[in-house]
């Protein structure tokens, strides 16, 4: 599980930023049409209906032409596209180009009034929503400007209008990450001397607030801290607490399936998480929405590895041959390719068959990219 890259402190995502009492009356945010419209579309998208989601965000961008909320919201379809396959870059000019378009937009909008609170919000959401990407694809430097930029449009709305409680979705991540990524990445200590200094605690106060009393980041704060504690903290029974709060309200989701699978794994609850992956593979086999074949590959290497601790390598080598043959015949070189052959070699050592095992880990070896993190995502 690294969806919640270490550079996220730089960067911490808004899905939609934005409450009822916002600062301005005029405020598109302050619309009961469009609190409507923009929960059920975000609920389709995490529900990973698409199709109706993008339907509901064309609608918003046609009444608003002249507001960067629908340009930001149509670009969580192709940012969505790539959580789902984070390792295909085709997606991503999609959605620089849309970051573009809604900062040029909110500068517009600035320009007429600095204390537009709306276009505040969106330039902060834009911002780090482009820096993440960056961040996803070790742009570290354009990450961490993104992250500053996004910092003081934040702070800004947080000026004008204290009691949005969405607010506190970024506000949390910061203020966890910013001061917990530095002890445990070397690398990144001198992009945290660029930022403010953070309380973890305090952070994950925040996410909680947002979590239960946000209006439109409540998924996103949830899925927020299942990472933090399953990343960061270890605590595998409070990232599970999340992990079921976000299933009972998006059950179709196969990233929080997913999730749900892995922490059934580490707390040693192998039924239940057999159970899990297996529900992907069938949804997959299905066709559901949102079960791509990178969804599938996942469920294949981790009931591989559950198989494992359980001692049953056979059965391990069974969907390690599946898994092979879903990366043979997909365009993506994915990590799971090099992981699945790793695996593959530690079940033959298992059964006893070491010349086949060392087959398999010098062809791991010669695997251009592969970091040995078996614990992705």
């Amino acid at each position: 599980m690294k969806r919640l890259t270490p550079v996220v402190a730089l960067a911490f995502v808004f899905t939609v930023a934005a409450s009822a009492q916002t600062a301005q009356p005029a405020s598109v945010l302050a619309d009961p049409w469009f609190q409507d419209q923009a929960r059920a579309g975000l609920k389709n998208l995490y529900d990973m209906d698409f199709g109706a989601a993008d339907g509901i965000f064309a609608t918003i961008t046609e009444r608003y032409p002249d507001h960067p909320v629908g340009p930001y919201l149509q670009a969580l379809l192709p940012w969505w596209a790539i959580q789902i396959e984070p390792d295909d870059p085709s997606q991503d000019p999609v959605v620089f180009d849309a970051m573009e378009t809604v900062l040029d937009v909110c500068d517009q909008r600035l320009r007429k009034n600095p204390g537009d609170v709306d276009a505040l919000f969106f330039k902060a959401g834009a911002h780090a929503l482009r820096g993440r990407l960056h961040a996803d694809r070790r742009n570290w430097l354009r990450a961490a400007r993104d992250g500053q930029q996004a910092l003081k449009a934040l702070q800004e709305v947080r000026r004008r209008d204290p009691d949005n409680n969405d607010l506190y979705f970024g506000i949390g991540l910061f203020d966890y990450l910013s001061d917990e990524v530095p002890k445990q990445y070397r690398i990144l200590r001198p992009f945290a001397r660029l930022f403010p200094k953070g309380d973890k605690d305090r952070g994950i106060t925040e996410l909680e607030r947002a979590m239960r009393q946000g209006q439109f980041v409540s998924a996103e704060a949830a899925y927020s801290l299942l990472q933090i504690h399953y990343i960061f903290e270890k605590d595998y029974q409070a990232s599970l607490r999340y992990a079921l709060w976000l299933r009972a309200r998006h059950p179709d989701n196969s990233i929080f399936q997913l999730d749900e699978g892995r922490i059934y794994e580490r707390l040693g609850r192998f039924p239940e998480a057999e159970r899990m992956f297996q529900s992907v593979l069938a949804r997959h086999d299905q066709g559901q929405s949102g079960y791509t074949d990178a969804m599938a590959e996942q469920a294949l290497y981790l009931l591989a590895r559950t198989t494992m601790w359980r001692g049953r390598p056979a059965e391990a080598l069974a969907y390690i041959d599946r898994l092979e043959r879903l990366t043979a015949q997909r365009p993506v070189m994915s990590e799971y390719k090099a992981l699945g052959k790793l695996r593959k070699g530690m079940a033959f050592d298992a059964l006893g068959k070491r010349q086949d095992a060392m087959r398999c880990y010098r062809d791991v070896l010669a695997m251009k990219g592969y970091d040995g993190d078996d614990d992705v995502r």
